[in-house]
């Protein structure tokens, strides 16, 4: 599978149209289009941005392997959370902090 059946694979995959890939990533709809229609090849910095936001290595985004990700699920899922936060306000921030770390205390004592 070359760069531009992998793009549009992910995007469908994640459910989300053209545009709203281009406005997630701040690029042009045209170019999002351009590049799923194999017109035009990203920049590393626009395979960077992509790989990222679909959670999958560079080789897989662009072909090279049918692996979609050499990390494991657990650290998939907290980059993910990690994104959430970015988005997040402080005071949520810290509230979703302290609930980790109650939770962990208590996971902590069930193996006193």
């Amino acid at each position: 599978m070359n760069f531009s059946e992998r793009l549009k694979q992910l995007r469908e995959e994640k459910g989300i149209s053209q545009r709203q890939l281009a406005r997630d990533l701040n690029f042009s709809s045209a170019a999002v289009s351009l590049y799923e229609s194999g017109q035009r090849e990203p920049t590393l910095t626009a395979l960077e941005k992509l790989a990222k936001y679909f959670n999958v290595s560079l080789d897989y985004l662009i072909g090279l392997t049918d692996k979609d990700n050499e990390l494991p699920d657990f650290v998939k899922e907290q980059i993910t959370k990690i994104d959430e936060l970015k988005s997040l306000k402080l005071s949520e921030k810290l509230e979703l902090i302290g609930n980790e770390l109650i939770n962990i205390s208590k996971k902590i004592k069930e193996f006193e």
